[in-house]
């Protein structure tokens, strides 16, 4: 993970450093390239106002940079802030109706995963393909840093980071050290789990945590022998999962059930690779330590 970061900051450095922006009072001019995660060059001539943005975390950094007004639509799964204008949804995480985004006419389609690229590309719409699945905390900062790029507001995405990092870093200063780290386990649904490699597993790293999947790399499923077996002090849960945990009679003997530590997170969520992910740090850090 710290090459694929190296590699995209370097990235990032390298297309500020090329990128030719001259103001008038009316016209902006631009020209840069941005590297897909397929390794493409995506070439910009004008920053994008018109966008279709197929990721809850991209839409929540451009919500906080003030530039939700350059969002079209997106897709029926992103959740959006009670005081935020309605977004037009094109289809779910899974589907895309091609029409209405041909009718809508983007100036860009972002995608954190390359199902639809071909077929929008096809199309005549421009895609930009970055992968938020596979990434940790540094590649949130190197994202918000491209969408300051893409939308030409520098100035906000570098208040947005300095918030991330602010808060984080407070975060991190109130970790007590502990003889025995306190053991987790995060659920998602059906037992699978986050393993060390992923975001979750650097969370809970940071949290100074022993996070019972550890070993397991990417998404793997967890036996309910082996999570009995680890016996997690703290389970972690979204909502859709927190019914299946408790009704599961053959962990009615582990100590989070036994001492009614099983947590659906409020505030923010681990699974949304935004600035709003420290939120949900803050929540985790708290139960465990105060």
């Amino acid at each position: 993970m710290r090459t694929r970061f190296t590699i995209m900051i370097t990235m990032i450095l390298f297309l500020i450093s090329c990128a030719f922006i001259e103001d008038t009072n009316e016209v902006q001019n631009v020209n840069f390239n941005v590297q897909d995660s397929n390794g493409q060059a995506i070439s910009f001539e004008s920053h994008p106002e018109k966008m279709v943005v197929y990721d809850a975390a991209a839409v929540e950094i451009l919500l906080a940079m003030d530039e939700g007004n350059r969002i079209l639509a997106t897709h029926e799964f992103v959740e959006l802030p009670e005081n935020s204008s309605q977004i037009e949804r094109v289809g779910d995480a899974f589907n895309v109706n091609y029409e209405k985004v041909v009718e809508l006419d983007p100036d860009l389609f972002f995608v954190f995963y390359d199902t639809f690229s071909k077929e929008l590309e096809e199309l005549g719409i421009k895609v930009l393909y970055l992968n938020s699945l596979d990434s940790d905390l540094e590649d949130i900062r190197a994202h918000m840093k491209i969408w300051g790029l893409i939308t030409g507001n520098n100035e906000g995405v570098d208040k947005l980071i300095e918030t991330f990092d602010n808060k984080l870093n407070i975060v991190t200063d109130s970790i007590p050290t502990v003889p025995t780290k306190p053991s987790v386990y995060y659920h998602t649904f059906d037992y699978w789990t986050p393993g060390g490699d992923t975001l979750i597993g650097n969370i809970f790293e940071l949290l100074n945590t022993d996070m019972v999947s550890q070993n397991l790399t990417g998404y793997n499923q967890i036996s309910l022998e082996e999570l009995v077996a680890k016996d997690p002090e703290y389970i972690f849960t979204d909502a859709w999962g927190i019914d299946q945990i408790k009704s599961e009679q053959a962990l009615q003997s582990v100590s989070a059930i036994k001492n009614n530590q099983v947590y659906v997170l409020q505030n923010g969520s681990l699974s949304i690779a935004s600035h709003n992910i420290v939120l949900a740090i803050e929540e985790i850090s708290s139960i465990i330590y105060e």
